[in-house]
């Protein structure tokens, strides 16, 4: 994935813990692909996690994920577990994505909508197990109406 180009419409923090937070951007943006890179996680280590995630449309409701696709994700930990990145909306909470343990930050999921909204925040759900391993701290929110350029190996 190449973000190199690109602006983010939200940076922000995470807190640590369990329970949904919510992030607003400072005006509602129209798109249809949204990229959140995980720039760091609440322990230190190098996996990030998401067990739900949103995104929320101007007034505020939640956009249906139901056609929702993953375009991409720069890790995903499917050699024991089934915690590929299509699980960030599957509606199961005490299923999630998780990146391979060793594979450095940043971490980069893309979704396609499905078709373009006004997005006004985010809402994500970190894993549900004590201390909610993976939890993301630092992150950037990328939204656009095409594509996001992902390089082919």
């Amino acid at each position: 994935l190449d973000l190199s180009a690109e602006k983010p419409v939200l940076k922000g923090s995470f807190k640590a813990g369990n329970g949904w937070q919510e992030h607003k951007l400072s005006t509602p943006v129209k798109g249809r692909y949204i990229a959140l890179e995980a720039l760091s996680s609440q322990d230190g280590n190098s996996m990030a996690c998401i067990a739900e995630m949103h995104i929320l449309d101007e007034n505020g409701e939640r956009i249906s994920r139901e056609p929702w696709v993953v375009k991409y994700a720069d890790s995903e930990s499917v050699a024991q577990n089934n915690c590929n990145a299509d699980k960030t909306f599957d509606l199961q909470e005490s299923t999630y994505w998780k990146t391979e343990e060793g594979v450095e930050f940043p971490h980069s999921v893309v979704i396609d909508l499905g078709g373009e909204h006004n997005i006004s925040a985010i809402q994500y759900l970190p894993r549900m197990e004590e201390g909610a391993p993976g939890s993301i701290k630092e992150f950037n929110l990328y939204v656009k109406r095409e594509e996001f350029k992902i390089n082919k190996q």
